[in-house]
């Protein structure tokens, strides 16, 4: 077999690693030599593969598959095969993404290369927990995140905020706005019917952020008996 042939099961295992949901994100955070290595592998499999539908069909339609080597516009051993494999993956990847849950997908390749940041604001995604954000010039954000995080491909994360403040001299938490007691106000009056209608969804930058945590508020009282006997 040419060696120059073999650029289509490569392009075609590539094709699969960066396409297919359940392997796409996990190759954000490889170095390229890596990613490089994993599309020769998918790419040997993919060649095998074929190797091997070619062989049932030529046992089963062998006229018909003569008939198709006779019409290739290349007239070299093992191009239709190979060529094959491209197409193969492409219809294999694209099929199989219709029975990929997206969101899943991206939750569990957070769970095998996501940092401890991004597996924060998965749980936080998933589970609806409140999380903290103490951002570098002393600001607090304390929300839901909104959108789930797709590792290594943005330095921004949405939330959906529930209180804001600030950290004083003595870095204790100063809360400032309380964003549930609007939202509840709008809904209550009719002017929404969803929380979403009111579009006060924040944009944090992930390198701006200090500190990152999950936030309870009982816990947090309870910590802070001081402030709850002050109100």
């Amino acid at each position: 077999m040419p060696f120059n042939l073999l650029i289509f099961p490569l392009v075609g295992g590539y094709y699969i690693l960066i396409r297919l949901e359940y392997l796409r994100y996990i190759q954000y955070r490889l170095e390229s030599q890596r990613i490089l290595l994993n599309s020769a592998f998918a790419g040997i499999i993919l060649l095998v593969a074929c190797f091997i539908l070619r062989a049932i069909a030529k046992m089963i339609f062998p006229e018909f598959i003569e008939s198709i080597g006779a019409q290739m516009p290349v007239r070299l051993p093992y191009f239709g095969t190979t060529s094959f494999t491209l197409l193969a993956a492409v219809a294999f990847t694209e099929i199989a993404n219709l029975f990929f849950d997206r969101k899943e997908a991206i939750k569990k390749s957070l769970e095998k290369v996501g940092n401890e940041l991004e597996l924060l604001l998965s749980t936080s995604f998933f589970d609806a927990h409140l999380l903290q954000f103490t951002m570098d010039n002393g600001k607090v954000y304390i929300g839901w995140v909104k959108e789930l995080p797709k590792p290594f491909t943005t330095n921004y994360i949405r939330i959906t905020p529930a209180f804001s403040g600030y950290r004083n001299e003595n870095k204790e938490l100063v809360f400032t706005t309380q964003y549930l007691t609007v939202y509840a106000s709008y809904i209550a009056d009719g002017s929404v019917t969803n929380q979403n209608e009111l579009k006060t969804d924040l944009v944090l930058k992930v390198d701006k952020i200090n500190s990152a945590s999950f936030f309870d508020m009982e816990m947090y009282k309870r910590f802070n008996p001081d402030e709850e006997e002050a109100d």
